[in-house]
């Protein structure tokens, strides 16, 4: 979008604009210096999808690989002479054919003075996480087989077999997998997620040897799920993790193991209790850390950092003092520190902990949130990216002995700089009761005039327990900055329920989504508009996931906004209970009772169950899918709304085959056009100028071009006649 002021043209942040923003991830040091290799996503318009390359840094920034299109999770041989990525090479046909399959990601190897990646893996399935061994001959990794693969011929033995036995052999598999969805039969508790259903493969425990490039299959269990595996120091064993046997897909307890190469299972950790599991070995094998939680609160309590002594299983809590999350874990190359990041107050730090004192030191900090870092195998230097308030991505090394720190590369400053971007205020102000300060921020438009009345957008986070800042990365940073060149003051906080503010203030909307965390948001909204510049009677609310539920439940007890557009929201409780895939927890632990227990409890805290009181004019976003907040939510409000009031507007806008990711990772042409109609719905009631002469404009376009067509074919028909 441009504007006209007084003769000069500036530039504000068009939708158009995601294809220009680039992302980084993954900084890693290149062993023994300090280069700096990082990988850089972005929307490609061609295509309709992404590219993920990897870049580096000696002096100046260098594109390193085609990332053709998506080269990530890099990691350095010990010695530094070889990077080890996985890929998806090809650029995969939007109309494949009937017998083709499409890439899997598989492992790379690329010298470090570059030159053309060698494919080392070939798994009929693909491989997802990856280590090194210590002494860089070797490397572990994840590859998922189901039972009749784990009994198919080796690759070995499939070469002393006739041509026409392999054609009859994958037939038959095709015929196998094509019968699995034909009905398909449910046994597990939980059976899909992102945007799938879950097959019957498992992961398994692969060890490929650099010289001979010969893979050894250590595991062939069917009961197993392996995720996650390192070498010990002597290449004797791995040490990997799986959840606690016999107690179902939903469990969260968890244990480390150790595998030898015949598969041999030996417990190291009993009872690990997390939503999901990570850790990382020490660099000697003999302990582990990872985060844990609490099982009494679930997903009410905040992680704790962990770290367990395998030779006999003994955990130690350390840095206790830190009354917030512990996140992205790594040892120092002695093993005397574990770094780890923190978030506190709209901000993430990097600190570090003693491994044996239990003393804490904050070794980066200051204004930013802090993504992703490591550490020199020197301990001398850190790497980390960062996300700013006027850039959504920028990469650092800092000197340790100095503290000092670098920019190394800002992928976006040229760009941003040729645009005109809204400024941010943040504000702290009392939630409701007075129970909590809240912090929040006011991002105005680039053209900002205090004196006169603007329209207001608030937009709420999901989670719900996560934190926003006005340091954003590429979906919020763009989604707020495109609102603010539309004329929209924007308002978004972190109420109560949000991470970086402690236990206390964590837990606090247990039983109770919807009621004080609500009016801690209106309380921001209240403050907002006390200072004058508001237009009360032009305000817009949006949210997604837990913020649509926040947003159909605002509009079912407050009819103060104007428009609402609500985003892949949970809206009956019981039924997202039923449907979702392993978020089912948050009902579990939020609210501590299932449908099953007490229905009527879950739906007098639905945002469904007061479709009849919403009368603000609303329009429903969702992925069809979306398998952690699946549809049929949004199907039930729509038509609660609809059926109780026929003559409202209300839209259902839905999206085939995309997920819950829609806003973030889902294809580049939906989430613009996601966020269009979110503008398109907020200017219809709190710009109805805007939006009229936007209307008038479309409808004159549609004409020209129905004329030009019109005129096109009386040409086709005069030069027939003509012949």
């Amino acid at each position: 979008m441009t504007i006209q002021d007084s003769g000069t043209k500036k530039n504000f942040i068009s939708v158009e604009d995601l294809y220009q923003l680039k992302q980084i991830s993954n900084p890693t040091f290149r062993p023994n210096t300090n280069e700096v290799y990082y990988s850089i996503n972005q929307a490609n318009k061609d295509d309709n999808g992404y590219r993920n390359a990897i870049w580096k840094i000696a002096d100046t920034p260098q594109q390193f690989t085609q990332g053709l299109p998506s080269d990530s999770n890099i990691k350095w041989s010990p010695d530094g002479k070889l990077l080890a990525f996985i890929s998806v090479r090809g650029v995969q046909s939007s109309k494949p054919s009937a017998e083709s399959e499409p890439p899997k990601p598989q492992i790379y190897l690329i010298p470090f003075d570059g030159g053309e990646a060698i494919q080392l893996t070939k798994l009929p399935n693909g491989v997802s996480n990856f280590e090194w061994s210590l002494d860089g001959t070797k490397i572990v990794f994840i590859s998922k087989f189901n039972k009749d693969e784990l009994e198919a011929p080796s690759d070995e033995e499939q070469k002393e077999m006739l041509p026409e036995e392999i054609a009859l052999m994958k037939m038959s598999k095709k015929k196998l997998e094509e019968k699995k969805t034909e009905p398909r039969v449910i046994t597990r508790t939980e059976y899909r997620s992102g945007t799938s259903y879950k097959d019957d493969r498992k992961g398994q425990i692969h060890i490929i040897d650099l010289e001979s490039k010969k893979v050894k299959r250590w595991t062939n269990t069917i009961e197993d799920d392996y995720y996650f595996a390192y070498l010990l120091p002597d290449n004797s064993n791995v040490v990997t993790a799986r959840q606690k046997p016999g107690e179902g897909d939903e469990t969260r307890n968890w244990e480390l193991v150790k595998i030898s190469p015949k598969g041999k299972v030996t417990v190291l950790v009993k009872d690990h209790y997390g939503w999901g599991l990570y850790f990382e070995l020490s660099s000697d094998g003999s302990k582990a850390v990872s985060s844990i939680s609490d099982e009494n609160l679930g997903t009410l309590a905040q992680d704790k950092l962990c770290v367990y002594d395998l030779s006999d299983g003994t955990r130690t809590l350390l840095a206790e003092e830190i009354d917030n999350h512990k996140n992205n874990a790594i040892w120092s190359e002695d093993d005397q520190y574990i770094y780890f990041t923190v978030p506190e107050k709209g901000l993430a730090a990097i600190w570090r902990v003693n491994v044996t004192t239990d003393e804490t030191e904050k070794i980066v900090g200051g204004k930013k949130v802090i993504a992703g870092f490591d550490i020199s195998k020197d301990e001398e230097w850190l790497t980390y990216h960062a996300f700013h308030v006027n850039d959504p991505s920028k990469l650092y090394r800092y000197h340790l002995p100095t503290n000092k720190e670098e920019l190394l590369d800002a992928p976006n400053q040229k760009f941003l700089k040729k645009k005109a971007l809204g400024k941010t205020e943040e504000v702290w102000y009392y939630g409701n009761n007075a129970d909590y300060k809240i912090q929040g921020w006011i991002l105005t438009p680039p053209e900002f005039d205090s004196n006169k009345k603007h329209p207001l957008a608030l937009n709420m986070h999901g989670g719900p327990h996560v934190m926003w800042s006005n340091h954003q990365a590429i979906p919020m940073f763009h989604e707020f900055q495109l609102l603010a060149a539309a004329g929209y003051v924007v308002f978004y906080c972190n109420p109560r329920g949000s991470d970086g503010y402690g236990q206390e203030f964590y837990q606090a909307i247990e039983k109770a989504w919807g009621d004080d965390d609500s009016q801690d948001i209106l309380n921001g909204v209240d403050l907002v508009v006390k200072k004058g510049y508001i237009d009360e009677k032009r305000m817009g609310i949006t949210g997604g996931s837990y913020a649509g539920f926040m947003t159909a439940w605002i509009v079912g007890h407050d009819n103060r906004f104007a428009a609402a557009v609500s985003q892949r929201g949970v809206y009956f409780l019981s039924s997202f209970w039923a449907t979702t895939d392993n978020a089912r927890v948050l009902i579990d632990d939020e609210f501590g009772v299932s449908p099953l227990e007490d229905n009527p409890f879950l739906w007098e805290r639905s945002p469904a169950a007061f479709a009849e009181n919403i009368t603000t004019p609303i329009r429903i976003i969702h992925g069809e899918q979306d398998y952690r907040a699946p549809i049929p939510d949004a199907e039930m409000l729509y038509q609660g709304i609809k059926r109780s009031h026929p003559e409202l507007d209300v839209e259902l806008i839905r999206y085939p085959s995309e997920g819950h990711e829609l806003s973030r990772s889902g294809q580049p042409t939906r989430r613009l056009d996601r966020l269009e109609k979110i503008i398109e719905w907020f200017d219809k009631y709190c710009q109805p100028e805007k939006y009229k002469s936007i209307e008038e404009q479309k409808k004159a376009t549609e004409k020209l071009k129905k004329e030009a067509f019109e005129q096109l074919n009386e040409k086709i028909k005069e030069l027939k006649k003509e012949k």
